[in-house]
């Protein structure tokens, strides 16, 4: 019994160390003393026409709520800023608008087309919508509709949308998409994986999601948004490589654009999400 014991206290260790340096959604993000620039940066996923009378939202909101959102940034008279803005921005080309907002939409839903895209038009909106490239390619009949190539194209080109990476398929397939800690989860590394074989299983994912997205929509992929928001320093070194300037998290808070640009906050916007209280 007491080796059991020592084996599973060395293990647990073992864990701890493996994990040190993934950032996972509903961590705090770390307060340091250096000169900040906070902008706030709104997470979305589904949209429904109307709340079911039975059943969870979690991460799906109305279109009426949706409406609502815009309507506020646009009567508040915020900025919208695309992925192209955030690199003349940081580039020093372009100068920060003194009210911004970063809208994001993850997974790639064909509602981004049915319901948001209509919206973001008469609010005069832009958002930045990340695609699980993999789905888009090879649907699978039980999963929530997602957006096709012709409906990207057609955003993009209208200069309300752009599209942007959220992986090819790395969202854990296997269990049906779920998150399991402990477990290799988007860009993660392995518990006994070494860095040539974490290198060939992720960048091999990235660098497909990235021509998939530029073959077919046209537009630059600068952008990655971590599946399951959890973050890894290995992949940070590989989204650099293939030219991704700013990665995209699920920690609840503003993103720093004078921190760490491979790990930006965002705010996960639900049902019962006042912006008005996020904003000011």
């Amino acid at each position: 019994m007491k080796s059991r014991k020592i084996a599973a206290i060395i293990f647990s260790l073992i864990l701890v160390l493996a994990w040190g340096n993934v950032c996972y959604a509903g961590e705090p993000a770390k307060i340091t003393d250096e000169e900040h620039l906070y902008v706030p940066i709104l997470m979305y996923h589904h949209f429904v026409e109307e709340k079911p009378l039975n059943g969870r939202m979690d991460a799906t909101i109305t279109k009426d709520k949706l409406q609502e959102d815009m309507r506020y940034l646009e009567e508040n008279e915020y900025t919208p800023l695309l992925p192209q803005d955030l690199k003349a921005i940081t580039e020093g080309r372009m100068k920060m608008p003194e009210k911004p907002v970063i809208i994001t939409f993850d997974d790639g839903y064909e509602s981004a087309y049915t319901v948001a895209y209509p919206i973001l038009k008469e609010t005069g909106m832009k958002a930045t919508v990340f695609v699980i490239v993999g789905s888009v390619e090879n649907p699978r009949k039980n999963e929530i509709k997602k957006l096709n190539w012709a409906e990207m194209k057609e955003m993009y080109d209208s200069g309300v949308f752009d599209i942007q990476s959220h992986s090819y398929n790395l969202h854990n397939q296997n269990l049906k998409g779920q998150y399991m800690r402990f477990l290799v989860n988007g860009i993660q590394r392995g518990l006994i994986e070494c860095r040539a074989q974490y290198d060939m299983r992720v960048e091999e994912d990235i660098v497909k999601s990235i021509d998939t997205i530029e073959e077919n929509v046209g537009n630059k992929v600068i952008c990655y948004s971590y599946p399951y928001g959890a973050y890894e320093e290995w992949g940070k070194d590989l989204l650099r490589k293939n030219g991704i300037l700013f990665g995209f998290g699920t920690t609840y808070g503003a993103g720093d654009f004078k921190g760490n640009l491979y790990y930006l906050n965002r705010f996960s916007v639900g049902m019962d999400t006042d912006l008005s209280k996020i904003l000011n």
